[in-house]
């Protein structure tokens, strides 16, 4: 009994595992059903569009009743939307090393890999019909099959299985160049007039940056900022950041205010970083004979958020939060501090036991009527596994 109240149940392992386990791959199962419904759906238009007016017919009627017609789509939506979804999972777990090859071998291999697919999807959804209807999977059917392969029926699929999987890549590249959401809110034209957000803004900059550039060379030190910044991305992930700009090598992390402060995002950010650069420590030893490391500055609060660029558009943010997180990572150096932050963001943040917030200095920060309270953060232990 007591082992059931004390901090060993197995039980309560088990449920905080469980927990851990579905607050990582939360986004991946929404993006994997989010494919999946794309694809049904994508598949019943097609049906709609072209099927009841294509050659094909007379083979789907002769291998299903049309009873089950719909359901021989929703089939071929699941084995669809599952196939492609898993290659889209390929693809993300390895673009770090897919980043360093050509765009034209990528578009080799992921059009040689979708018609592989696609033949052995065609299979699946023929079989599993069969098997619906009869019970049973003849020799005929594999036969039927084969010959639909050949078939013009089969490249119009092709093609248009082709069109809608590179669509739906090509959104999910756009959709990470702008940042999550940003896309959508360019199309739906929401910043076309400047609106007020409520935003946190993380300025992080290499340390030592000009040691190393002239230590490594203009090539080599490139590779450190490329390296870097690919580490960076997972704590991104982790933490619900959406990088606002690269420049040079500093990076500038944002939040919707409430967001950020949630779970301490904003600050457990900066220190995930940390550890991922740590964890790749022999990698970087190896590579450039040292571990980088980086400084940070904290703000948030009010500001202007407006849709500017014509050929090249995106959704800047104007105003004092942003100049006040930028100075604020600037004192970084002449306080002997790793990450500074500004009163708000301390406030916010105080009850946060893992973190150690101490007041540095009221200072006078250049374009500022006002002065202000500025604090370093330390972290007293490790809070990730």
């Amino acid at each position: 009994m007591l082992n059931l109240i004390s901090g060993n149940n197995p039980l309560h392992y088990i449920e905080s595992s469980m927990i851990k386990i579905n607050k990582n791959n939360k986004k991946a199962i929404i993006n994997f059903l989010s494919l999946n419904v794309i694809w049904i759906s994508t598949t019943y238009f097609w049906d709609f569009m072209f099927e009841q007016k294509n050659q094909s017919d007379r083979y789907v009627n002769e291998m299903i009743p049309d009873n089950i017609q719909g359901l021989n789509l929703f089939l071929a939506g699941i084995i669809l939307g599952t196939t492609f979804s898993l290659m889209n999972l390929y693809i993300k777990k390895r673009q770090n090393r897919l980043r360093k090859k050509s765009y034209g071998g990528i578009i080799i291999f992921y059009s040689i890999t979708h018609i592989i697919l696609t033949i052995i999807s065609i299979f699946c959804i023929g079989i599993i019909s069969q098997y619906i209807i009869h019970g049973t999977i003849e020799k005929e059917t594999i036969l039927e099959i084969r010959k639909f392969v050949r078939s013009e029926d089969f490249i119009r699929i092709l093609i248009f299985t082709y069109i809608v999987s590179v669509g739906i890549i090509l959104f999910q590249i756009i959709n990470r160049k702008f940042g999550p959401g940003v896309l959508v809110d360019l199309l739906m034209g929401k910043y076309r007039q400047p609106k007020e957000a409520n935003m946190i803004f993380l300025f992080i900059d290499l340390k030592s940056s000009t040691t190393y550039a002239e230590r490594l060379g203009h090539v080599r030190y490139s590779s450190l900022i490329q390296d870097c910044f690919t580490h960076l991305t997972k704590a991104v992930t982790e933490n619900d950041a959406t990088i606002y700009q690269y420049i040079g090598d500093e990076v500038v992390l944002i939040w919707p205010y409430q967001d950020g402060i949630k779970k301490a995002r904003c600050i457990k950010m900066f220190y995930r970083f940390k550890e991922i650069l740590q964890e790749n420590a022999e990698y970087y030893l190896n590579t450039y004979g040292f571990i980088p490391q980086f400084k940070a500055g904290i703000n948030g609060g009010k500001l202007m958020a407006a849709e500017v660029g014509v050929v090249k558009r995106s959704i800047a943010y104007h105003g004092d939060v942003i100049n006040t997180a930028s100075r604020i990572q600037g004192l970084c150096s002449s306080f002997s501090e790793e990450f500074l932050a500004s009163k708000l963001i301390v406030n916010e943040l105080k009850n946060e036991k893992q973190f150690q917030f101490r007041f540095i200095e009221n200072i006078q920060l250049k374009g500022k009527k006002e002065k202000v309270n500025i604090y370093a953060i330390n972290q007293y232990k490790h809070t990730y596994n």
